[in-house]
């Protein structure tokens, strides 16, 4: 026979076993994962923020060659030029300010359809273009961490693979690249380094330093204050010196 001490633990634990089941699918369904990447901005003039309702709600300054995620927000004040180079299907956007937008999987979309008039200018890349796009921040990242003081830009990115000599594989991915690259840097304008860190991503996969460094400094050329490519000419020489010890 239960004690009346007894009774009260028994339905005090059910009470609790009956509350976590209650509580467990809303507590799942808040735990929502990270949005997907979707893009790259990968050429800044001027002013601009973004944010994401799901990630991250609180607005960061935007900058050269962070990634997109869905459904982030990007604002851009007067005068800015932004552009976004979109992984699936390869469409290039340039925005103008001021202008609010949304990413979403394969393109952006205003904020206000009446803002999008004559704002924004829409551009197809190579069918292979985008490929190499996808681990520049990955790349961005390893360069900053790898020097003193480096931080992330945004968060980690897809990974480069310690691949030293590329394999048949390898091998065919970089001449494909390479191939692409010479057809679109015809079609692109001088200043515009688009192709060049394409080229660069793919380089990175399988560690082609050398190659990588050539690149860098072609893009130099055509971006000469891009600080994002002093760090990365940065580390790659340093990458060279200690493959040469």
């Amino acid at each position: 026979m239960k004690t009346r001490s007894g009774c009260n633990r028994f339905f005090t634990h059910l009470i609790c076993v009956l509350s976590a089941l209650v509580l467990l699918p809303q507590a799942a369904a808040g735990a929502q994962p990270p949005p997907v990447d979707v893009g790259l901005i990968t050429k800044l003039a001027g002013e601009a923020t973004y944010w994401n309702e799901v990630s991250q709600k609180t607005p960061k300054p935007a900058q050269v060659f962070i990634k997109i995620r869905k459904g982030d927000h990007l604002k851009m004040a007067s005068g800015t030029s932004l552009e976004i180079v979109y992984f699936q299907g390869g469409r290039k956007e340039t925005w103008q300010g001021p202008a609010v937008i949304i990413a979403e999987e394969t393109g952006s979309r205003a904020e206000s359809e009446s803002a999008a008039k004559g704002q924004v200018a829409v551009a197809m890349l190579p069918s292979e273009a985008s490929q190499g796009l996808r681990r520049i921040p990955a790349l961005l990242d390893q360069a900053r961490l790898g020097r003193s003081g480096g931080i992330q830009v945004r968060g980690p990115g897809e990974g480069l693979r310690k691949t030293v000599v590329p394999g048949k594989k390898g091998q065919t991915e970089i001449a494909r690249a390479k191939e692409t690259y010479q057809k679109w840097r015809e079609q692109t304008g001088a200043e515009d380094i688009t192709p060049e860190m394409n080229l660069l991503g793919t380089l990175a996969e399988y560690q082609q330093y050398s190659e990588m460094e050539k690149v860098i400094q072609n893009a130099l050329q055509r971006q000469p204050d891009n600080e994002a490519l002093k760090e990365l000419e940065q580390w790659v020489q340093e990458k060279i010196g200690k493959s040469k010890q």
